[in-house]
């Protein structure tokens, strides 16, 4: 991040001033309706802010809000441009929070690292598609950035809290939007309504062998689009990647019966690779395996899948489930995904941990 001692120090001392001088533009998060915040409403057609150096606090900070000015009832606006970098221990303990539309519990609240399909903060860098990436790492600072269409009617509010007592040292951040009045928002070939908001559904916790996780659950009366998920595994080596054998399931309605609709025939099937991914780690566009160790006594492993090109709509409610490994039937030519119990058990699949996000477009439905 720096190249010279005396580039360091002049930035350093930049930082320190930028922290000193702008303190006044972070604060605690006071949970405080958008009426009652300073800014004004705007009409301005591109809005963000950054913050160089300021200290990431346990205490919950607002870093950035905005309001915006009535219009045209097609006008929506968009928060469309993250960017963060700290220390690795520091960042390890951020958390970022997007409060839309007055919202008191946020819709979406991430680890930069999980949000760009990251488990277990594997610095390998650089490398990045059009939505997200990883601009600085290897061991070092990293820069962990998306461009997510994160969209709001009248307001938005973005904290920072570390978890625990970060590492001393300064934090970066930039966050970006815009207002549009014309052009609708589309993601991929899907149109989505102006009333349409982005969920970050998340899970995190063991899972017993076979057990069958949640990875979204939007209930009845909401249409939708799964846009993007992350998936992170560990386990103590028993096992090892047998959990690679689990498939993914989607129900719309999330009453569907099971098996609903079948999305992959096992795990790494669903990220557009095979073989216990047996080409190695990569990021493309559209998937990625992004982290793998294998030990006698550990196992890591993550990944991440866009649906972008190929949409997953649904249309009163939605279920899309992942189960920590997988059974085969006895009965001939059924095979695997379609036996929820009574099967033969494909190996010794073991989830001591797990960690899933599912970012989700919901609107209300028309029924």
């Amino acid at each position: 991040m720096r190249i010279a001692t005396l580039s360091f120090i002049a930035l350093t001392l930049c930082a320190l001033s930028i922290s000193i001088q702008g303190a006044s533009l972070l604060k605690k998060m006071d949970f405080s309706p958008p009426e009652t915040w300073s800014v004004e409403p705007s009409d301005a057609l591109t809005f963000g802010t950054g913050h160089a150096g300021v200290a990431l606090s346990k205490t919950e900070t607002v870093v950035f809000e905005h309001r915006v000015k009535p219009g045209a009832p097609t006008q929506y606006a968009l928060m469309n441009h993250f960017w963060s970098t700290c220390t690795p221990a520091a960042e390890a303990t951020l958390l970022v929070r997007y409060y839309v539309d007055g919202e008191t519990i946020p819709s979406i609240e991430f680890e930069p690292p999980l949000a760009v399909g990251v488990g277990f903060d594997d610095s390998t860098a650089p490398w990045g598609t059009k939505w997200f990436g990883l601009g600085a790492g290897k061991g070092q600072g990293q820069a962990w950035f998306h461009n997510f269409k994160i969209p709001f009617q009248n307001s938005v509010r973005v904290t920072v809290q570390a978890s625990e007592t970060p590492e001393a040292g300064g934090f970066y951040i930039i966050l970006r939007g815009g207002l549009f009045s014309t052009d609708p928002l589309k993601i991929g070939d899907v149109t989505l309504p102006s009333n349409a908001r982005l969920r970050l559904e998340k899970y995190a916790g063991p899972l017993k062998p076979l057990e069958v996780l949640d990875v979204a659950n939007i209930p009845t009366g909401n249409s939708g689009l799964l846009f993007m998920s992350t998936l992170a595994v560990n386990n103590s080596g028993v096992g090892s990647l047998n959990f690679l054998e689990g498939c993914f399931h989607m129900y719309d309605p999330p009453t569907q019966e099971f098996p609903g609709t079948l999305l992959s025939t096992g795990t790494e099937d669903y990220y557009d690779s095979g073989w216990y991914f047996n080409a190695g780690e990569f990021r493309m566009p559209v998937s990625g395996f992004t982290h793998i160790k294998v030990e006698k006594n550990l196992t890591e492993w993550s990944a991440y899948r866009f649906h972008e090109q190929d949409p997953v709509r649904f249309r009163d409610g939605f279920r899309f489930t992942w189960r920590c490994g997988d059974e085969v039937s006895k009965e001939p030519g059924v095979g695997k995904c379609y036996t929820q119990s009574g099967g033969n058990v494909v190996g010794s699949p073991t989830c001591d941990w797990v960690q899933s996000y599912a970012w989700v477009y919901v609107w209300p439905n028309k029924n």
